[in-house]
């Protein structure tokens, strides 16, 4: 069954060339497409895509008010940014608002469908540059990066009794960027179990996505 994408950007000529190149794309199905943020979020509710690529920029709501309303109202559909601005004040509203990958519009076409495929199947495609900015605001949160003694556990630190040693472990490997592949070799175990471990955390501790537990992660020390 082909991933259905719904397309949301707010100009016209680029909606349609994304549209176009998304047709060509085997086991991809664009199933709508909006122009405004208000659109977006009624396009999602009635067609229950399973990817939204999400501009930022847009007439009414902008993206991040639109992932907002979608992680609650769809919360099965994935979102992935398509996006001309990097701006950290974006980048870290939208992570936190629950976006599972994030492209800037000079990306390549064929990373443009990787992404929307890796964030069905649960993980996260982030534009290089921009998952350099995330790392360097994410190292602002962890006490042994930022230098000193800092402050006393975080609530997700007195979390991780929750977890068993080897979901830690797992833990820990997702919030270095490792996929489910990757995991599974340096942990030498199958990658189906690596699934296991993921679901069983996110269950665990309340999580939506990978990019939550990188974030859970990096605020509870591990990385």
């Amino acid at each position: 069954m082909p991933i259905r994408v719904l397309v949301v950007d707010d100009h016209a000529l680029f909606r349609e060339m994304i549209l176009n190149a998304l047709e060509e794309e085997e086991g991809l199905k664009v199933v709508g497409e909006a122009a405004d943020g208000p659109s977006a979020v009624e396009a999602c509710q009635r067609l229950l895509p399973d990817v939204c690529l999400l501009d930022i920029e847009m007439p009414g709501m902008n993206g991040v008010e639109v992932t907002r309303h979608l992680v609650r109202t769809c919360p099965r559909t994935k979102i992935v940014v398509l996006t001309a601005y990097d701006e950290d004040h974006w980048i870290y509203e939208l992570v936190q608002a629950g976006a599972t990958g994030y492209l800037l519009k000079e990306a390549p076409l064929a990373d443009v469908s990787r992404a929307i495929r890796v964030a069905w199947s649960g993980e996260s495609l982030i534009e290089p540059r921009v998952a350099h900015k995330i790392l360097r605001m994410l190292a602002g949160l962890n006490p042994e990066t930022a230098g000193g003694s800092g402050p006393p556990p975080s609530p997700e630190r007195s979390r991780l009794v929750e977890l068993t040693e080897r979901e830690v472990e797992v833990l820990t490997q997702v919030g270095r960027g490792l996929n489910n592949k990757e995991l599974a070799e340096g942990l030498f175990i199958g990658e189906t179990t690596v699934k296991t471990h993921v679901a069983n955390i996110m269950g665990k501790l309340g999580l939506r996505d990978r990019v939550e537990m990188v974030l859970f992660a990096v605020k509870a020390g591990l990385v």
